[in-house]
């Protein structure tokens, strides 16, 4: 019986896949720890896939003792790396296969984490330590660029994967979970990811004040006029926009200020934070087509076919690109990356329609919502060059592997 911890920062994307795939495997015994439980409990997923393993909120008093009483033969970890002692090896996820390549801070944080958990620097041959790769281009990266140590590196696919072709749910059980009309309307996606404090990546102008305070409630004009142009398009072709973004935290208030005050005012958007709304399958399965500035969200939307358009959230030839990134968790820094270091992927090979401005961006959304195929070739060539396989059968993959690593004598 192989005893396996979740060490979730969401219960969501690959590491939930992976999660109700465990779940049923009668060779496994699991133990669940992610933040924010009551909350994913009162989700869709949590209904139409209730787990049966023992779950725990990380912020349970009780979780540190219960994690290590549970005494894993390897944790499981997407993101963020849980403390020293929980079990001796360690089995990592990335977070999701995007463009943004990860900062020399946030490698640094990481190689530390690995070693304080396994004894060993991950670029180092290490029988503690395993790296899930999406496929052949996320597996060279993590090698030639990380420097992780090639033993240590499996090509497995995407395990979300899994899901989207075999979703637990429709849009009938949906429908009453949003304030928007998901079955009457046709419905347009924005996930806005939290890496440039906003939409674009620059250090912008004074655009609208929201509330009417000036030099105090201030975002991006650049922000502003780019959303204004998507809201007056959703309208005008009748359909509904769902505002999806990270934790709260992680943006800008005077930000969050702007799109709150946009979504009361239009009863055909709605704005999610993932933080309050962890199902995010819920959110790709009920979209119709996808608007991004290069979240990694967007190739999870590929699987399903439907038709994507992509922000570039920084100029052609611009020198430097804005970024933002946590400090433990809690405080919001601003960064300068030079644009050659800032991605992994080039941010023009996307499996769909590019957008480096409005007009382009409207235009887009205008095809795609009368064209519910517009992008599904190149999608498909996307995932094809990227993932190791969409068949159904990634979680099988990572199980395999997990039972590898913990079989392995651990490094004396």
């Amino acid at each position: 019986m192989m005893r396996v911890l979740l060490w979730a920062t969401h219960l969501q994307t690959d590491i939930l896949a992976l999660a109700l795939h465990l779940d049923a495997c009668p060779d496994v015994e699991m133990l669940v720890v992610t933040p924010n439980l009551s909350t994913f409990a009162k989700e869709p997923i949590a209904a139409a896939c209730p787990i049966a393993a023992a779950m725990v909120d990380r912020g349970d008093p009780d979780m540190p003792a219960r994690a290590r009483a549970f005494a894993a033969d390897v944790v499981v970890a997407d993101n963020h790396l849980p403390p020293p002692g929980l079990a001796p090896r360690l089995f990592y996820m990335w977070h999701g296969l995007g463009w943004k390549a990860r900062g020399r801070l946030d490698l640094g944080t990481f190689y530390r984490g690995v070693k304080r958990l396994t004894g060993i620097d991950p670029r180092r041959p290490n029988s503690a330590f395993m790296a899930q790769c999406y496929g052949p281009n996320d597996l060279h990266w993590r090698i030639a660029n990380w420097g992780l140590a090639a033993e240590n590196c499996v090509e497995i696919g995407m395990p979300f994967s899994d899901i989207l072709l075999n979703p637990p749910y429709d849009r009938q059980f949906l429908a009453s979970r949003y304030s928007i009309d998901i079955l009457g309307r046709p419905t347009v996606l924005m996930s806005i990811t939290w890496h440039y404090g906003g939409i674009f990546s620059n250090a912008g102008s004074v655009g609208r004040t929201v509330g009417g305070v000036l030099g105090r409630n201030r975002v991006k004009a650049a922000d502003m006029s780019f959303l204004d142009a998507v809201v007056d398009t959703v309208r005008r072709k009748g359909a509904n926009l769902l505002l999806c973004l990270h934790d709260r935290k992680r943006y800008d208030r005077n930000f969050i200020a702007a799109i709150e005050t946009i979504a009361s005012e239009n009863s055909f958007i709605e704005l999610r934070f993932k933080d309050e709304h962890p199902d995010n399958l819920s959110d790709l399965l009920v979209a119709d087509v996808m608007i991004s500035n290069l979240s990694s969200f967007l190739s999870y939307y590929y699987v399903l076919g439907k038709p994507a358009v992509h922000i570039l959230p920084a100029r052609d030839g611009d020198a430097r690109i804005e970024r933002r990134i946590m400090i433990l968790s809690r405080f919001n820094v601003r960064l300068w990356s030079k644009s050659e270091e800032a991605w992994m992927l080039d941010p023009t090979d996307v499996g769909g329609a590019i957008a480096r401005n409005q007009g382009e961006a409207v235009s887009a959304i205008r095809e795609a919502i009368d064209d519910r195929t517009m992008g599904a070739a190149q999608t498909s060539r996307w995932l094809e060059r990227h993932t190791c396989a969409i068949d159904g059968s990634a979680c099988a993959r990572f199980k395999y592997h997990l039972e590898q690593l913990a079989s392995t004598p651990l490094p004396s």
